[in-house]
């Protein structure tokens, strides 16, 4: 080997390490480039989901042959934008089917009517879905809604976008026995 090829051979080494090194920088950069635009995406469905907060939610405790069933919460909507609560889906094995209902008065008596259009939450403001106003009806109860379990709605709105809640079931304080239906 000659001179010149011996006094080459630690710059060639030292070109190929350089070369390695900076070809594993970019694969490094690249990867969090797409974990970063990764992250905002997530970061888009996370703030629409929070555009609607359900708090102090929960499903009331029924009897064991109970059909039917009643959930509660407050919706707030902290978008610039008007929402309607346009549906709401439950599991097959909780019950058959879940409606967005409203207490009516009609003739000197209370009445339950679904709310086929749904609820409008106006831009910053909040909804409460309470006994005698709106609520959600579980028809069809596969099994009474025991104290302690909890239950798992797809809340849906008018922009398709969704909210998964889980929310306890819980005895109301102080209240006879009364059941929707």
């Amino acid at each position: 080997m000659s001179l010149f090829t011996q006094s080459l051979k630690p710059l060639v080494i030292a070109t190929g390490l350089f070369s390695l090194g900076l070809s594993g920088l970019f694969a490094v950069h690249a990867t969090e480039h797409d974990n970063h635009h990764q992250h905002e995406r997530h970061q888009e469905r996370v703030n629409k989901q929070a555009d609607i907060m359900v708090m102090n939610g929960y499903a009331r405790a029924t009897f064991a042959l109970a059909k039917t069933g009643a959930v509660y919460f407050t919706l707030h909507n902290h978008s610039d934008s008007d929402k309607t609560l346009t549906s709401v889906s439950v599991s097959s094995d909780v019950a058959s089917e879940a409606q967005i209902h409203t207490t009516v008065m009609e003739e000197d008596v209370m009445k339950m009517r679904e709310l086929t259009d749904g609820v409008k939450i106006k831009a910053g403001e909040m909804v409460s879905f309470e006994s005698g106003g709106h609520h959600i009806m579980l028809m069809g109860l596969t099994k009474g809604l025991e104290e302690g379990s909890e239950v798992a709605l797809i809340l849906t709105f008018s922009d398709a976008s969704e909210l998964q809640v889980s929310l306890p079931v819980k005895k109301e304080a102080g209240e006879a026995h009364h059941y929707h239906h």
